[in-house]
């Protein structure tokens, strides 16, 4: 079974339910913005894209009204955009990680 290719059609009559994961990043509107609206960072901030193509990402589409200029939310990456992806997880029997230093194992107080 292949894995789900967000963005494209699908094109094969076997496709089967699954799960996948999207990379999202807290960012500020420079402008009002709509739900699913296409955007790329202007200095930092969300302004719309003007051409699809140069969009990164996308304004949180689970959203019920737009975002307003000032306003914070989670835009989400294109698929298949992202060079590098780690989850951070803390647990209280566990040592907070240094960054960088995910690979090594720490215990205890």
């Amino acid at each position: 079974m292949n894995a789900p290719e967000v963005g494209k059609l699908i094109e094969t009559a076997d496709a089967r339910r699954d799960a996948i994961h999207v990379a999202v990043a807290p960012v500020e509107a420079a402008e009002d913005l709509e739900p699913g609206g296409h955007v790329i960072l202007r200095v930092g901030k969300a302004v719309r894209a003007e051409n699809g193509a140069d969009a990164i990402g996308i304004v949180d589409p689970f959203l019920t009204a737009p975002v307003r200029a000032g306003q914070r939310f989670w835009l989400f990456l294109l698929p298949n955009s992202i060079t590098s992806l780690r989850h951070v997880w803390t647990h209280p029997a566990f040592m907070a990680v240094p960054p960088g230093d995910n690979h090594k194992r720490r215990e205890g107080p």
